[in-house]
């Protein structure tokens, strides 16, 4: 990591800025935007001197230790808790499913492909494996949950029990 000092404080660029925060140099050069920080990013603005940007350690000590887990906390208590009416035994559809998880077709295709490997094991993958398959009256195959393991699984999420990570 490149540090130098600047107005007697130790200053890194923006490549030490990502190491140090353990985040992509695109990442640091997004949330340290003029844009960004005006929206609120909360990372600090770069310090300029021969054609770099330099930001100060005691700022980004702030944002790894501070920022950042408060970023991932806020991102947990926005994980879905559910309590599914109806009987815990009944079948729901992939369109229900994708439905109470409020996310588009194009997501839940992406998931459905991220499980499939695991499904071929009779395990969960992305989704949790199915109760029950049948053939499409088109191309591919319909699947279903039971209501109790659809909620079991969205009240998991973000309990450390997943292997899915919340995103920034």
């Amino acid at each position: 990591m490149d540090i130098r000092s600047i107005g007697g404080q130790p200053h890194t660029d923006i490549a030490g800025a990502a190491e140090f925060t353990r985040r992509s140099e695109a990442t640091v050069r997004l949330k340290t935007s003029p844009k960004q920080r005006r929206q609120g990013s909360g990372w600090p603005a770069p310090v300029k001197l021969d054609k770099k940007s330099w930001f100060p350690l005691e700022e980004l000590k702030r944002v790894r230790d501070v920022l950042l887990p408060q970023i991932v906390e806020s991102a947990r208590a926005r994980v879905h808790h559910v309590d599914l009416a109806g009987d815990p035994d009944e079948l729901i559809s992939a369109t229900e499913f994708r439905k109470i998880l409020e996310v588009s077709q194009g997501a839940w295709d992406r998931y459905v492909d991220l499980s499939r490997m695991a499904w071929r094991r009779h395990e969960d993958g992305y989704l949790p494996f199915f109760d029950h398959e049948e053939p499409a009256a088109g191309p591919g195959m319909v699947r279903y949950w039971k209501r109790r393991r659809v909620q079991e699984w969205i009240n998991k999420r973000g309990t450390g029990d997943r292997e899915h990570a919340q995103c920034e």
